[in-house]
């Protein structure tokens, strides 16, 4: 095992997963789901949502692949689905054309903050990508890490909420939305790209 390759992966995916989870450029709707709450029903709240949204990254991307396998979907058409979801994702972080998510307070840690905002289809396919496309044990290590990094970091965003808001101001929050935005949209268009050429090699129709 490389460690230096495999602490590169791991770096890789769990900075693209928190860029698709993207909590700064939420924050707006972070504040709004948790504005009221006592500051021990928020913390629990936000504690629930980050542990079920782990647990739902880690089962999908280690069980994803052998369900999709079920009905001959490999690698190549998962990336091309996932890039294009991530493509839809980021042109709404840019555009904003997709409806806004209404939710009831009762339930706020786990439906909307922990699925779909923090492992929503965007983070669960970048993560089910990461681990086919290395070997294991590098692929569950990759897996686990990357999660808990990129989990840990949004915990903390979400933690400190109400403060980031105040610092950023709505029109800070909108700018860096915009900006993640583009990045997403980026890492959806290289999915695609990258699913393509690997349907196309194994299909022995890549030029060379």
């Amino acid at each position: 095992m490389d460690l230096k390759l495999l602490a590169v992966q791991i770096a890789q995916t769990a900075l693209a997963l928190f860029i698709i989870i993207d909590p700064l450029g939420g924050l707006p709707v972070f504040a709004s789901l948790l504005r009221g709450m006592p500051p021990q029903q928020r913390r629990r709240t936000i504690n629930l949502g980050v542990f079920v949204a782990f647990l739902v990254l880690i089962l999908f991307a280690s069980l994803g692949m052998k369900l999709l396998g079920l009905f001959g979907v490999g690698l190549p058409e998962l990336m091309i689905a996932g890039g294009l979801m991530l493509l839809i994702v980021g042109l709404n972080e840019v555009f904003g054309f997709l409806a806004q998510l209404t939710t009831y307070n009762e339930n706020v840690g786990i439906v909307p903050i922990a699925c779909p905002l923090l492992a929503g289809p965007g983070a669960i396919v970048t993560l089910m990508v990461a681990t086919q496309r290395a070997t294991f044990p590098s692929s569950y290590i990759t897996l686990f890490v990357s999660a808990t990094l990129a989990m840990a970091a949004s915990w903390a965003v979400l933690i400190h909420t109400h403060g980031l808001s105040q610092l950023l101001g709505e029109r800070g929050a909108l700018i860096l939305a915009k900006l993640m935005g583009i990045v997403v949209t980026a890492i959806g268009t290289h999915f695609i790209l990258q699913g393509l050429l690997d349907f196309w090699e194994q299909a022995g129709l890549a030029p060379g």
